[in-house]
């Protein structure tokens, strides 16, 4: 007897990869980037210069107190590098002191990658991408930011702001039931002290109890550097941390990206501090209001970006690596490039990943012997990255934003209404999802 024959059920359905191709990704790519750093360390035979003073310093801490700021690492370029950190930074980094140069470069590397994936899905997430947020998603956003110019460079020398970003990421878009908020904020300006200008924010958006853990923090750094190595911190909190020729000689470099920067670049003098003193004050009221107005209109993920904006231009100097904030900006502005109203957004971003990838060209601006004196269009291109943040901070004071899905109920945006809830519109009722006619969002 013959048994009737199953029918054919027809071709099978392609498998598609699922998350586990992307993950697996995610997981290589900082071994790979951490890999290639020592290849060529050992290669060229240089040391990563920041990460190198990082190290001089560690040495110099582990050897005993007062020794701190009177070491420097001098590169193959004959720069001198020293420590310019608070104590409370160099007993972080006591780590380093005890690896070989090549096992330390390979391990900051790579922990700085796997910051930079951690800073993209933190920022999808505030963005109202997800949850969950997927692998896909946060690989494709670190692979985007690798070759932009503030990341670039910032693995090339070997810096710390992409962990103090983390760090102040993770701290301000928690969510609600944070009773901490503000502690990664004082623990980051322990570190770097630029992370304080958030404080300033936290306080005009009325998180008085966040501000004051802050500083609380802060506080206990600075206590702890003194515990540590009491002369090195006296003569740091005692005036060192003033003296900004410690960090670069001549203002004009095309590398700092800074109002002081480009006012000294647009006058061709290195001491600009009558001007630079009243715009650099005006600037961080301004910035420090937009910032203010876009939480409280319900998007902390822009105000702390205008906060961070503001920060790095008002400061004396703000290398091209500090302005590693674009990270976020750009997932930003990727989340919100919908069909349709997103088109500015998709536009604001293709233009933003352009110019932080072109701007590479700098490092190229000191071969022709022409690092300190520009020109004509050469002012525009020097100083591109002062200009874009400036246009940035004028948007968002148009256009602060509105409530998202997930915002924090008990933050500054609270107040706001809910997207479902009716609102008044020349004469008519509307949603809140109907009112949003904000193209970057």
């Amino acid at each position: 007897m013959t048994l009737p024959s199953a029918p054919d059920p027809g071709p099978r359905p392609r498998r598609h990869p699922g998350p586990a191709l992307p993950a697996t990704a995610l997981l290589l790519l900082p071994v790979l980037v951490a890999a290639a750093a020592v290849v060529v360390y050992r290669a060229t035979g240089r040391f990563w210069g920041d990460l190198a003073a990082y190290r001089t310093g560690a040495l110099a801490a582990a050897g005993g107190d007062g020794q701190l700021y009177d070491v420097a690492h001098r590169g193959a370029d004959g720069i001198a590098l020293g420590f310019t950190y608070p104590p409370f930074a160099a007993l972080l980094l006591q780590p380093l002191a005890y690896v070989d140069a090549a096992v330390g470069l390979g391990l900051w590397t790579l922990a700085s990658v796997v910051a930079l994936s951690a800073v993209v899905r933190v920022a999808l997430h505030a963005a109202g991408a997800g949850p969950p947020v997927r692998p896909g998603a946060v690989l494709a956003g670190t692979v985007a930011a690798l070759p932009m110019f503030p990341v670039a460079g910032h693995l090339q020398v070997g810096q710390v702001g992409l962990f103090l970003m983390l760090i102040v990421l993770l701290d301000l878009t928690s969510g609600p039931a944070n009773r901490w908020r503000g502690l990664g904020v004082g623990i980051a300006a322990g570190i770097k002290l630029t992370p304080l200008i958030f404080v300033a924010y936290l306080l005009c958006t009325g998180r008085w109890r966040a501000a004051g853990v802050a500083l609380a923090g802060f506080a206990a750094t600075v206590g702890l550097g003194f515990a540590w190595r009491p002369s090195d911190s006296a003569r740091f909190w005692g005036g060192g941390l003033l003296d900004t020729a410690r960090v670069t000689g001549d203002p004009r470099t095309v590398l700092n990206q800074s109002l002081h920067g480009a006012l000294a670049r647009l006058g061709d003098v290195a001491d600009v501090r009558a001007v630079w003193l009243p715009v650099a004050a005006l600037t961080a009221v301004a910035g420090i209001v937009v910032a203010a107005r876009c939480a409280r209109a319900g998007d902390e993920l822009r105000g702390v970006l205008a906060c961070a904006t503001t920060g790095v231009l008002v400061s004396p100097v703000s290398w091209h690596h500090h302005w590693v904030w674009c990270v976020p900006a750009l997932v930003l502005l990727a989340a919100r490039a919908r069909p349709r109203a997103g088109r500015a957004a998709a536009l604001a971003g293709a233009l933003l990943w352009t110019l932080c990838v072109a701007s590479a060209a700098w490092t190229l601006v000191g071969l022709r012997g022409e690092d300190l004196h520009f020109q004509g269009w050469e002012l525009l291109h020097s100083n591109a990255y002062v200009l874009a943040g400036l246009v940035a901070l004028g948007v968002l004071a148009r256009r602060p934003g509105g409530p998202r899905a997930g915002a924090d109920p008990t933050g500054p945006a609270s107040a706001a209404p809910r997207h479902d809830q009716p609102q008044e519109r020349d004469g008519e009722t509307v949603t809140r999802a109907d009112a949003i006619e904000d193209p970057i969002r």
